[in-house]
């Protein structure tokens, strides 16, 4: 028998690994990089200055095989071939960061762009979650890659089963000032208790590992899927997040990234007052993977968390990001902003600011992610190619609806946000605010307390609260452009001189955001329109007097009509006819308005 494969290149750092989960061990870079008589890199990523740091991140799909001793990718073929020209492209854009999530990239990719020397430039770190792999076989690479220095934690002489491996690929610098290549090998601490592969066949690690430069501002670590279960940042002492800015990598193979337990740790993050120097990726396998026996999932859920102070969130910032795959929403729970990622099979490339900035006041701006490209797969090239825009199923959404003739606004020069103004005001579901416009006072932008998104045009997200929103919306809509507004009966005196000369449309700031109805002529002024469905008398009365306190301008006022459902007809509510220009000082003294 062949004796079993040892690799002398590789050093240890931390505890024994267990077969048994164990509280994680954090050891910074700089400690385990001496013990190699190596100097740890000075990551870009990591660099307090006002520069971008650039991203490229594989959300990969397909069907998953699970063995005694191997998680990963059915079809190898395929997978080599995508992550092979993955890391192409990571050294074609010279990115600062890349990622892959768990047990996603073949080993085989890793060893031959060591093999070929198709490494990371320095200042610059591949993060890949590698397939599972066995203690034995794990030894094997490393023995037979000798030409770069691989660290790791020991591996028990017994341990029968696989590792979940994080392998980062960097470049240090001996004391001599050679140039090295890196490989650390960061293991999964914490099996995912409902998953029997794990549960039975993972081999346990322990360290994890804090990445920072030789002069420690920034800090960045990686937590394995549910190694956020076992995550106490209370309790992590070496992690320091009261005196360092973090970004923390969450690369995961999960059907509900969404769950309580696995999420709670950025609960507990940001709610905390120096979370606004963390940021958090969470980089998910795309919706419709597929374990065994088991039906295709519905995430996605890779996201960027920040509390960026100075977060872009313009319309031209927002559109931009959306169609290339990056959705806007607001978790008011933790005041945090959260850039949800196209559940889709693709490759992401973007930029962010860094999470510290130790510069001048003028010169600090943290604006948040900004994406650059989006590449789906093309198997007749074998490569990531750009998408013209995401899919955000809006349209696929609006279809099932089977409303022939209803119009969107699906088409330029309206955006994303254009038309969730359009949908929120036409329904009724504003905010009564002067302001209501403005996306972070728009429903529709803010998630639910579980994260869960209720954005109105990207439809990704099926739950169930968050299906039944938009739908309701888009009932709404559907009603008041094809029921209501062609009977001209349905039209009161303040704005029969809109009937057959109207068109729903997104509002603008040429009306101060109020009116959804205008002239298709021109000839007469637009108004604000609204259906409300089945709703009470008194609900709308308080949603007319609500509006017309906060909209004080006569002209905002005198054309705006509620429409809404009784049991037997459809009624509307609107100001009085007469003036609201005269001897008025409060809106409320006018909003005994008549119906008809």
């Amino acid at each position: 028998m062949a004796p079993k494969p040892t690799a002398p290149p590789a050093i240890h750092a931390g505890k024994v690994a267990s077969d048994s989960p164990m509280d994680a061990e954090f050891k910074t870079i700089r400690e385990i990089f001496a013990e190699q008589n190596l100097q740890p890199p000075s990551l870009n990523v990591l660099v307090p200055d006002a520069q971008f740091y650039e991203t490229l991140a594989i959300q990969p799909g397909g069907e998953i095989a699970t063995r005694p001793d191997f998680v990963g990718h059915a079809n190898q073929r395929e997978a080599a071939s995508q992550f092979s020209a993955f890391l192409r492209l990571a050294l074609e854009k010279d990115c600062d960061l890349v990622l892959s999530p768990e047990y996603s990239c073949p080993w085989q990719v890793l060893t031959n762009a060591i093999a070929n020397q198709c490494l990371p430039q320095a200042g610059k770190v591949w993060i890949l979650g590698c397939e599972a792999i066995t203690r034995d076989k794990l030894l094997a690479v490393i023995a037979a890659h000798t030409d770069v220095v691989w660290i790791h934690e020991p591996i028990p002489e017994h341990a029968a089963g696989f590792l979940d491996v994080l392998a980062y690929v960097t470049k240090g610098k001996t004391r001599t000032n050679s140039t090295k290549h890196v490989v650390v090998l960061q293991f999964k601490t914490q099996a995912m208790g409902g998953d029997t592969y794990e549960r039975d066949h993972l081999i346990c690690g322990r360290a994890i590992y804090v990445w920072h430069n030789p002069q420690d501002n920034i800090r960045l670590i990686s937590l394995i899927c549910s190694d956020t279960l076992v995550f106490d940042d209370a309790a992590a002492g070496q992690c320091r997040f009261d005196l360092h800015p973090y970004v923390i990598f969450h690369p995961q193979l999960i059907a509900d990234p969404h769950h309580i337990d696995i999420s709670s740790y950025r609960h507990r993050l940001f709610g905390q007052a120096v979370s606004e120097r963390t940021e958090v990726v969470t980089l998910n396998w795309a919706r419709g993977f597929t374990l065994p026996a088991k039906p295709p999932a519905l995430y996605g859920g890779s996201a960027v968390y920040t509390k960026a102070p100075q977060f872009e969130s313009c319309d031209a910032r927002l559109e931009a990001n959306h169609k290339k795959g990056l959705f806007y929403t607001y978790w008011h729970e933790r005041r945090t902003k959260l850039c949800i990622f196209s559940f889709n099979q693709h490759v992401f490339h973007y930029r962010t600011p860094k999470t510290m900035q130790s510069v001048g006041a003028v010169l600090a701006q943290r604006t948040g992610p900004e994406m650059l490209s989006l590449r789906h797969w093309d198997a007749h090239t074998g490569s990531w190619k750009d998408s013209s825009s995401s899919d955000d199923g809006f349209a696929t959404l609006c279809d099932e609806f089977q409303e022939q003739g209803c119009d969107y606004c699906l088409c330029d020069p309206h955006t994303t946000v254009d038309r969730e103004r359009l949908l929120t005001l036409s329904a009724g579901k504003l905010r009564p605010a002067r302001d209501w416009h403005e996306v972070g006072h728009m429903d529709s932008f803010t998630t639910y307390p579980d994260e869960r998104s209720k954005r109105l045009t990207f439809t990704h997200e099926q739950a169930q609260a968050s299906d039944d929103f938009r739908r309701q919306h888009l009932a709404r809509y559907i009603k008041l452009q094809m029921s209501v507004l062609p009977n001209p009966a349905h039209f009161p005196p303040p704005i029969q001189d809109l009937i057959g000369d109207w068109r729903l449309q997104p509002p603008s700031a040429a009306s101060g955001f109020r009116f959804n109805l205008i002239s298709r002529s021109g000839r007469v002024q637009g108004a604000t329109v609204m259906f409300l469905g089945l709703v009470s008398d008194d609900f709308v009365q308080r949603l007319m007097d609500d509006l017309l306190r906060a909209w004080d301008k006569p002209e905002e006022m005198r054309r705006l009509v509620i429409w809404y459902e009784s049991p037997n007809a459809i009624r509307c509510l609107h100001p009085p006819l007469f003036s609201i220009t005269d001897g008025i000082e409060l809106p409320a003294s006018i909003t005994r308005s008549a119906s008809s």
